[in-house]
């Protein structure tokens, strides 16, 4: 959870800095997060997470 968390909080600092540096279209990144975010809360499935579970890193290391 504290990846998906870490990644949430990137990609929203991403889009607002964006937003105000190169053009206001950045913040639907923020936006869409968000939203990501309220629908991982309201039904319990997070997409981020599921991509984040299947990612190199966090797979078992075989002995």
């Amino acid at each position: 959870m504290r990846q998906v968390q870490i990644a949430a909080g990137m990609l929203v600092l991403t889009g607002v800095l964006l937003g105000f540096i190169v053009h206001p279209a950045f913040f639907g990144l923020s936006a869409f997060v968000g939203a990501g975010l309220t629908f991982a809360g309201a039904t319990g499935f997070c997409g981020m997470a599921r991509l984040l579970q299947a990612a190199p890193w966090n797979r078992p290391v075989r002995a």
